[in-house]
């Protein structure tokens, strides 16, 4: 793995990936887990827990029942490749057919508005695993990630607008390495839960302000 790994990013392992475990798998799943991996899907980048040394994934199977959603901590010489979070465009045939005009409306304002969408959440395990996840009343979790405060602007205006759905629009707003939902920066709350690796606390909407476009710095 020669990048560090990014959070809703995906991570496909090395074919000797069992060694590479630096947890055991969850005993209910762990079959399943190991087929889904052997079949060459990725797992997603999931936020880091307390204490954590490796990679943390996590994989969410088909639906079948309680507990379906499992986290995985691996050595980076496990991961084979990373890219970065499922583009929207991307998963959207695998949306349900009468979301896609709505959703290929929506890529298309951000593409005008100078803005990448990403996907996560149910929507993007349907895609990679090519089974259903999805239900009438799923959300569609998105990701956006602005270059500046008016990258923001426009990304609030355009969820803002469409939010209600349907389908309805979930999903942050990524600075840095904070996660925000959009819906608490587009309410225009002062302090915001911000998700950050290992920890989930209050950041004023200054500082998050500030983390914009902290990649390309």
């Amino acid at each position: 793995m020669s990048a560090a790994p990014l959070r809703y990013g995906l991570a496909w392992l090395a074919p000797g990936w069992r060694s590479g475990l630096r947890a055991p798998l969850p005993p209910l799943l762990a079959s399943e887990l190991a087929d889904w991996l052997d079949a060459g899907r990725p797992a997603v980048v999931r936020r880091r827990l307390p204490g954590e040394e490796g990679v943390p994934l996590g994989i969410a199977l088909p639906p079948g029942g309680a507990g379906r959603r499992a986290a995985l901590l691996v050595a980076p010489d496990a991961v084979a490749r990373l890219a970065p979070p499922l583009p929207l465009a991307e998963a959207l045939p695998s949306a349900p057919p009468a979301w896609r005009p709505t959703l290929a409306s929506l890529l298309a304002e951000a593409s005008a508005a100078g803005l990448e969408l990403a996907v996560h959440g149910s929507l993007a395990w349907q895609h990679l695993a090519g089974e259903r996840y999805l239900h009438p009343a799923s959300d569609v979790d998105l990701l956006v990630r602005p270059a500046d405060a008016a990258a923001l602007d426009r990304a609030l205006a355009l969820l803002g607008a469409r939010g209600d759905g349907p389908p309805r629009l979930d999903g942050e707003v990524l600075a840095g390495d904070a996660a925000v939902s959009w819906r608490e920066l587009h309410a225009g709350r002062p302090a915001l839960l911000a998700r950050q690796d290992g920890r989930a606390a209050l950041l004023p909407r200054a500082a998050f302000l500030a983390r914009l476009g902290a990649e390309a710095a």
